[in-house]
């Protein structure tokens, strides 16, 4: 989903984005957002504003439904920027402009996805509302086959998505930033909604985070055991937490411990999103791919109906345009230039 979200901003220019699935209700199941409220505020919307009259989730995502157009785009009328509910759940996330787009696979309406821009940058006009409505089908066929396949753990690499927290050594949250609790909800509640949020996300976090704390403590007191962390793999991702001793006396009991979340995606989509901001033919992108997965000359030529000849000639320029001078530097200029 993070990439997804991505790769929809820089077809349709916005600040931030999010997705919502439903039920066949158009009740909200999860979601998904690359900025998320303090867990306090998301609270505070499930508790008065998720069910209200004027604020309903479910009413407003099956007027939409009903709409011939799939996208809508929104910006506050006066009188909605004095309201509660924008003070409270819209300026935080500094969401005034809004897209909305209702997402379907095969028929049936299974989520929504919102992109939202300052008060400060132009509203959605109405080329960029078509823009959206037109790769809403593929938006969709994106979502339903998210979690399906999970690569081998050790083809992953780290992301720019992490955050650092604070735990006590019981395994106790003591400070959580918002991206430290968007990612570490991803993790541990599998889903964000109604009622994840509600049952709170320090409860189901707690046994986690208390034996990251413990295994912190068997690392420091000498035992020989594995690093201080845990690796979650779900349908958003994996996810690395590794924990980290701040305290002068990281044995006691009121010990302070940073843990840091980060989420890790296949080096071979990063590879692969790299390669596309490269001035490369598009032969030496799939020699390239084709490298970085360990294919041999001769399946590369099969793949590509060409001979071993003309492949060696595709790798030899290749490398000539990255100043690599075997395979595996080749990937190491590829990653750094796409960072």
């Amino acid at each position: 989903m993070p990439r997804l979200l991505k790769a929809v901003r820089q077809f349709v220019a916005a600040d931030s984005a999010g997705f919502f699935w439903v039920d066949s209700h158009g009740d909200m199941t999860s979601l998904y957002a690359e900025r998320l409220l303090p867990a306090p505020a998301m609270k505070l919307y499930f508790e008065r504003y998720y069910d209200a009259r004027e604020s309903s989730f479910r009413r407003a995502f099956s007027a939409r439904v009903q709409r011939q157009e799939p996208v809508i785009a929104v910006s506050p009328s006066a009188a909605w920027e004095r309201s509660p509910y924008y003070n409270e759940v819209f300026r935080p996330l500094d969401a005034h402009h809004v897209l909305y787009g209702v997402v379907r696979e095969q028929g049936q309406a299974i989520g929504q996805l919102s992109l939202y821009r300052p008060k400060a940058a132009p509203a959605f006009s109405g080329a960029q509302r078509s823009e959206l409505s037109a790769i809403m089908p593929y938006v969709g066929h994106g979502v339903s086959q998210l979690g399906q396949h999970v690569a081998d753990g050790k083809e992953f690499v780290d992301t720019e998505d992490d955050a650092v927290f604070l735990i006590g050594a019981d395994g106790g949250i003591r400070q959580l930033s918002a991206a430290s609790q968007r990612l570490l909800a991803l993790v541990t509640l599998g889903k964000i909604g109604p009622d994840q949020m509600l049952s709170g996300i320090e409860e189901a976090a707690r046994p986690v985070l208390l034996r990251l704390a413990e295994r912190l403590r068997t690392v420091l007191s000498g035992a020989e055991v594995g690093p201080p962390s845990l690796v979650f793999h779900n349908a958003w991702g994996r996810f690395v937490l590794r924990a980290y001793s701040i305290s002068d006396a990281p044995l006691e009991s009121h010990s302070h411990i940073a843990v840091r979340i980060n989420r890790q995606e296949p080096m071979l989509l990063k590879f692969v999103d790299a390669l596309s901001g490269l001035a490369l033919s598009p032969q030496q992108r799939q020699v390239a791919v084709g490298l970085a997965k360990g294919s041999s000359n001769r399946e590369l030529a099969d793949a590509m109906g060409i001979s071993i000849n003309t492949v060696a000639y595709h790798i030899k320029q290749l490398f000539q345009k990255l100043d690599a001078h075997d395979s595996a530097q080749m990937m190491t200029k590829v990653l750094g230039k796409g960072g």
